[in-house]
């Protein structure tokens, strides 16, 4: 027999979910597992009409803010007005990624700048911004999207393994300071998502395909759904005691089987 107190505790009812780079792919999952589970949900991106497809697809509950997380002087003022709007603002997901597929010495100046300040700075600005108003509230959770790239080896992703290397860093370190306040943080680590960014960052022929499966004990790729459920377990109080952790949601392949 289900019992309702399971509800509550993965329950969101009343908290106000902020993803950035939202409206497709891991992001617009995790939104839908927020919404699920009660919250509102605020998603940003770069393109209007994207968010404005995804809340569409989303739902009720569902709102987009176009936002370049780059521009790190926009992080005070989008915090401020999600708490206006939503009245809190209790999740934060540093979700918006780019991607770089070459190798190291081919990688310009400007493209190491472009992937860290989407991946650390935009990410780091955005948190400091949202902090305030969870220390307020005696409570929150920050979740970071890392990558495998950031705990194996793997060949031509040197800007990107950097970037998502230091979100790691990102997890620890504050996980320690914000602990007294009641604020958890915590990284997930993807592994091969069925996305349209893996599609792009991938060569798919078949002997590709195989090699990736055969790295993979579980045999499959892993879908946005996978991570959308992950999440929603480090937003909610379920894992009210986990924090400063790397929750690997890889299929196995990082086990180096």
């Amino acid at each position: 027999m289900r019992d309702e107190r399971l509800l509550d505790v993965f329950g969101l009812d009343g908290e106000t979910a902020l993803i950035t780079g939202g409206g497709t792919g891991l992001g617009a999952a995790m939104a839908k597992a927020f919404l699920l589970a009660g919250a509102k949900v605020v998603i940003t991106g770069r393109r209007r009409e994207v968010l404005d497809s995804a809340c569409q697809s989303l739902g009720p509950g569902a709102s987009g803010i176009v936002c370049d997380v780059t521009d790190t002087s926009c992080a005070p003022k989008l915090a401020e007005d999600i708490v206006k709007q939503m009245g809190s603002l209790d999740i934060l997901v540093n979700n918006a990624g780019v991607h770089s597929k070459k190798p190291m010495e081919q990688i310009t100046q400007e493209e190491l700048k472009r992937i860290m300040d989407v991946h650390v700075f935009g990410a780091y600005a955005l948190t400091q911004a949202a902090v305030p108003y969870m220390k307020k509230a005696k409570g929150g959770s920050i979740i970071f999207i890392s990558s495998m790239s950031a705990c194996i080896g793997m060949t031509n992703v040197t800007a990107y393994s950097a970037a998502k290397s230091a979100v790691l860093g990102f997890t620890r370190t504050m996980a320690g300071e914000l602990s007294g306040e009641g604020i958890r943080v915590n990284a997930i680590v993807p592994g091969f998502i069925d996305t349209p960014m893996f599609h792009q960052a991938v060569d798919l022929d078949p002997d590709r395909q195989a090699k990736i499966l055969g790295h993979t004990p579980m045999k499959r790729y892993g879908t946005p759904e996978d991570i959308g459920w992950a999440a929603l377990y480090l937003a909610s109080k379920a894992s009210e005691f986990v924090t400063g952790t790397t929750l690997m949601v890889d299929g196995g392949c990082s086990i180096g089987f």
